[in-house]
């Protein structure tokens, strides 16, 4: 069974009331940041999170996922309940928005990606915000969700690449992985976890930034059996997001995320390879 992954701006236009939610996020030394762009111009009441602030504060990992206790304050702090319909976009591309459905996905939030984000919502004649934020007055700080634990840690991922367990899917760059290129953090090895394929997550996405749909999506992602385990990873937990927005939407059924990923394994006394996989 395929999951309804994302939502069309023209569907999108036809909700009822749905809690739009910025994701932009850009790496550090893009010379702006999310919650710039976000302040600048934004969809009707949308609300911003920021990947590097709703996180896992304890690890010193970047931007890693966050537990069930700082998600619901996140959701108070924005006068939410978890319970409203989420929309998920960006205002650049597919990249913050991937990872954020996943991160509510995780909590059982009803959640879709706005495919082609800010752009595609301009073009179908949605509005946009600009000025003085309002912000929904914060509510009162309910349980914590449970979280639907899909992510993997080093040592499932390490099984995986030994025993052929799972298959696993590197989004980072073919440079990258076959280690040709640098590493954009400093003190991490090059090359590619053992066993490890890499299907860099441009390849996923249409000219104008929207998830490719049925048989363009088919040809790009690995022939395999849709009972097939897939871990997915890229360079810090980001793009995996956007691998597994991608097989899940393709009819996968058991998708997990390597939240630690190349940051990580990297960085670790862990095997590598280099060259094509």
């Amino acid at each position: 069974m395929r999951e309804a992954v994302t939502i069309s701006a023209i569907q999108a236009l036809a909700e009822a009331d749905p809690v739009f939610v910025d994701a932009s996020w850009f790496l550090p030394g893009a010379g702006m940041t999310g919650e710039e762009v976000f302040e600048e111009r934004r969809l009707p009441r949308a609300v911003f999170f920021d990947l590097d602030g709703v996180c896992d504060v304890s690890s010193p990992l970047p931007h890693m996922a966050p537990g069930a206790a700082a998600f619901a304050r996140w959701l108070s702090w924005q006068g939410l309940s978890g319970g409203e319909k989420f929309i998920i976009y960006d205002q650049t591309s597919l990249v913050g928005a991937a990872r954020v459905w996943w991160t509510f996905r995780r909590f059982g939030c009803d959640v879709r990606i706005l495919d082609g984000g800010l752009n595609a919502w301009r073009k179908s004649g949605g509005s946009i915000e600009t000025g003085e934020i309002i912000r929904r007055p914060p509510a009162i700080e309910r349980a914590p969700r449970m979280i639907w634990d899909d992510t993997v840690n080093w040592e499932d991922v390490s099984f995986a690449s030994r025993s052929g367990a799972a298959l696993v899917v590197d989004a980072r760059s073919q440079g990258r992985f076959e280690g040709s290129e640098p590493e954009p953090r400093k003190g991490l090895k090059q090359g590619h976890i053992p066993g490890s394929i890499n299907l860099p997550f441009p390849k996923l996405l249409t000219a104008d930034g929207k998830l490719k749909s049925e048989d363009a999506l088919e040809a790009a992602l690995p022939r395999v059996s849709r009972e097939t385990r897939i871990i997915t990873t890229c360079g810090s937990g980001v793009t995996a997001a956007i691998l597994s927005a991608a097989f899940l939407s393709a009819g996968f059924r058991d998708v997990r995320l390597y939240d630690g990923s190349w940051a990580e394994w990297g960085a670790r006394d862990l095997p590598v390879e280099t060259g094509p996989a």
